[in-house]
């Protein structure tokens, strides 16, 4: 997450973005995560979640890091949009986890 630069955030990137056959089907086919995703993307609330930061993540600053990731490669155009939802999803849930409450 730290590795984003200032100019992938303004401009996206791709760069942690798995291959479309590295993501599991769950996430292909859009799931809790994938929703957190999309509600970043048109920035809009999840309401009903609960996110938590998974071991080794939890530091001070992981949450700017985490928006500045995602951010970051939901803004890239060169994947196709299913693409992109699904892999930030994956990323996301490699991070964080997300419950309904």
């Amino acid at each position: 997450m730290n590795s984003i630069t200032d100019a992938e955030v303004a401009r996206s990137t791709e760069k942690l973005l798995p291959k479309w056959d590295e993501i599991p089907q769950e996430f292909r086919n859009g799931n809790l995560y994938t929703r957190v995703a999309d509600a970043h993307l048109h920035d809009y609330p999840l309401p009903g979640v609960s996110i938590s930061f998974l071991p080794g993540f939890e530091n001070e600053g992981a949450g700017e890091a985490l928006d500045r990731c995602i951010t970051a490669h939901l803004n890239a155009f060169a994947v196709k949009h299913e693409h992109k939802m699904a892999a930030v999803g994956y990323m996301i849930s490699k991070i964080c986890k997300v419950t309904v409450v």
